[in-house]
């Protein structure tokens, strides 16, 4: 069970979360995992608790992965994923964990047709860009490696992915120091005939990327979307705000249907960036 879920879990939190191979066992109530032998669609639900994974329409193409630290859902189509998501606590944004001597890699948990490699990416103008970051996994060795699968890698011109992308990424660590927690998801925006690229695998290369982050913290609730075009352009970050409903209704995606609806509607129609530096 990874770490998001060990999270989630302790709030009362009921994710079901349904892979070819995978069930839930009642006497021990965890979730068993093995790799598919075909792409599924995603059903994950939350019964209670104040964060819930990302909804996605369901799709045939979409294989739900869970990985130390985060989970994602891989789409099959596009080689990428659809959403990544994960907790940031203040503690672990003090991890000592060295990227170095860690590599990219494919992804077992997906069937092997699937299996984007980094050599993919070898020779064309996308760099692999990181979903869930390295610098946000720091706090464990696995979690480091785990998130150097290719199913966590986007391609992402060099001036988004080493300058505007990682000032938000910056942020979010400094954010959750400073709200204890925040719960992040991001991932990429394409359109409706994407180019693709890869020596082996046909790699979708996204027209942008959303991030969606949250903290639950009493008294100080809030949340903030971002959406950065996959460019070379100059994108500040105060550019780059938008609501949580925005990006909802970009992504088709849900993100946190979980929290109580008066909480949810407030909260994802904010679009304040000051909020965030109190």
């Amino acid at each position: 069970m990874n770490k998001l879920l060990k999270r989630l879990l302790p709030v009362g939190l009921l994710l079901l979360l349904f892979v070819a191979q995978r069930y839930l066992s009642n006497s021990e109530r965890e979730v068993e995992t093995e790799a598919p032998s075909a792409p599924v669609s995603q059903e994950a639900e939350a019964e209670v608790g104040e964060v819930s994974l990302p909804m996605a329409p369901s799709s045939r193409t979409d294989i739900l992965i869970e990985h130390e630290g985060f989970s994602l859902l891989f789409d099959t189509q596009t080689m990428c994923p659809r959403w990544v998501a994960w907790e940031l606590t203040a503690e672990e944004t003090r991890g000592r964990v060295s990227r170095q001597g860690v590599n990219f890699k494919e992804d077992e948990a997906v069937p092997e047709q699937y299996q984007v490699a980094s050599w993919d990416y070898n020779g064309g103008q996308y760099g692999r860009g990181h979903m869930c970051p390295a610098g946000d996994m720091k706090w464990s060795q696995q979690a480091m490696q785990d998130c150097h699968y290719m199913t966590n890698v986007c391609p992402q011109t060099a001036e988004l992915n080493k300058n505007w992308w990682e000032h938000l990424e910056r942020a979010c660590r400094q954010w959750a120091r400073q709200e204890g927690s925040v719960w992040i998801v991001c991932g990429p925006v394409f359109s409706d005939s994407p180019k693709r690229f890869g020596k082996k695998h046909r790699v979708a290369v996204p027209k942008g990327f959303y991030k969606v982050v949250l903290s639950l913290k009493e008294g100080r609730e809030k949340a903030l979307g971002f959406y950065y075009t996959n460019d070379d352009a100059p994108q500040p970050m105060e550019d780059a705000v938008r609501s949580v409903d925005e990006i909802e209704k970009l992504t088709d995606i849900d993100f946190f249907s979980s929290l109580p609806d008066e909480q949810e509607g407030r909260l994802e129609a904010m679009t304040d960036l000051r909020a965030w530096d109190k």
